[in-house]
């Protein structure tokens, strides 16, 4: 079953073409743990099911970083699928998400579904990719998120 045909109750995400559900401008409650629990199977089965497309955005992206030069581009979907179940709340209120190579910090902000989930995929890629065995900067990684189609509404 499509991740876009998900069955989490009392959960509205609207997709188009892109891994990155649509951003609605609407207000949302707090986000919780159980907000957050719920969406794990979601941001999984978006993983798993878009892992063709998410590695050839980074594969694309470092063809034209390195001028076609043969970079080695390694994604661990793994240890991306087990930092999914290590997503929790955190409590700074200056910024939406955070993470390092074991987890991610969603604020207790209020957010939509879609903007929370959003969040999730977009803190998931952060650390999931390596080129030459070298992380790749995190301005690279918001290029390639561009690329799936993430749009950031200033």
């Amino acid at each position: 079953m499509s991740y876009k045909k998900h069955n989490v109750k009392n959960c509205f995400i609207q997709w188009n073409n892109d891994i990155f559900p649509v951003y609605r401008n609407t207000s949302g409650s707090c986000v919780s743990q159980k907000r957050i629990n719920r969406m794990k199977p979601i941001l999984k089965a978006i993983i798993i099911e878009e892992y063709a497309k998410i590695r050839k955005a980074f594969q694309t992206f470092a063809k034209k970083r390195y001028n076609g030069k043969q970079i080695k581009v390694h994604i661990d979907l793994e240890k991306m699928l087990q930092r999914c179940d290590n997503i929790f709340v955190c409590k700074k209120d200056d910024i939406y998400g955070e993470s390092d190579e074991d987890g991610i910090w969603v604020a207790k902000e209020k957010m939509n579904d879609s903007i929370l989930l959003g969040t999730m995929l977009h803190e998931s890629l952060h650390f999931c990719c390596t080129f030459n065995k070298q992380w790749i900067c995190s301005s690279d990684e918001h290029q390639i998120m561009s690329m799936l189609g993430e749009i950031h509404e200033c």
